[in-house]
């Protein structure tokens, strides 16, 4: 019988939890925990930051684009390592693997399409040892 009613405490209180998500705040400062960079959004005007990490030969890359949805299918992040195009990214966050010793210039570039870009661009360097 207390298992049961243990049971049903836990399905309660799991089942009640489920209507308290926090929805997201617009057009406020966003900054980084990490020290990296800090953005304030502004009306509707498209802004890209990017956050990487590096660990190991794996770059963890993550890009915050306000005003901009992958899921509309508006676009995509064309990804350059050492001015060498990789496969088209459609999602704010992905991981470059397997990278050579050494340092890499890393360039992101939201595109419209094939040929036709949102002006939105981040380089930065990394070093793989």
């Amino acid at each position: 019988m207390r298992v049961i009613l243990c049971l049903l405490a836990c399905v309660f209180s799991l089942v009640g939890c489920q209507n308290d998500k926090p929805k997201p705040e617009t057009n406020k400062e966003m900054v980084s925990f990490s020290g990296q960079a800090a953005m304030e959004t502004i009306g509707t005007e498209k802004q890209l930051v990017v956050h990487q990490h590096v660990r190991g030969a794996n770059v963890y890359v993550e890009c915050i684009i306000n005003g901009f949805s992958f899921n509309d299918g508006n676009g995509f992040l064309e990804v350059k390592v050492d001015g060498k195009a990789i496969n088209p990214i459609k999602q704010a966050a992905f991981v470059i693997k397997a990278l050579p010793k050494g340092s890499h210039q890393i360039t992101i570039e939201l595109m419209k399409n094939e040929q036709e870009s949102y002006d939105l661009k981040e380089s930065f360097t990394i070093k793989i040892v």
